[in-house]
């Protein structure tokens, strides 16, 4: 399999897709760009406005739904609506998607690219910040490149 953002040219959509949206204030359960967004929907508003995944329906869940259940739903989800294929924290490549640990399961999805990593944080919103941010590093548990 090829890794979707291998050309030049789709990695230069991604960084310039992803620019877009820092500075979204962080806002629970929803996924408008320069309004709000958690890191869920941000990283599917991000791959729906790119045309790599279509209608991604995002079930209901609470603010805290990570710090009582252990079951991987996060990693599930990306399983069943992306075609991914796992690879190692430490090789990962423009593009790759970080599942990282906040309570008792994977909670936290994030986009790497050109050594720093996008998401949505409360109370800060969209952000990129270096990939070796030992803060956010010694959390990450999964991570999934996207294939054609």
């Amino acid at each position: 399999m090829v890794a979707l953002f291998e050309s030049i040219e789709k990695q230069n959509k991604l960084r310039q897709a992803l620019e877009e949206w820092v500075g979204t204030p962080f806002r629970h359960h929803c996924g408008v760009k320069n309004l709000g967004c958690d890191c869920i929907f941000f990283v599917a508003r991000i791959y729906e406005g790119l045309e790599i995944v279509t209608n991604v329906k995002i079930p209901d869940y609470s603010k805290d739904w990570h710090l009582h259940n252990t079951r991987e739903l996060l990693k599930e989800g990306i399983l069943k609506k992306a075609n991914v294929e796992k690879v190692n924290i430490s090789d990962l490549m423009n593009g790759d998607i970080i599942l990282s640990h906040f309570g008792k399961a994977a909670s936290h999805v994030s986009i790497y690219m050109d050594g720093y990593i996008y998401q949505s944080l409360t109370d800060i919103g969209v952000c990129k910040i270096k990939f070796e941010d030992k803060k956010f590093r010694k959390r990450m548990r999964f991570a999934y490149r996207m294939v054609e």
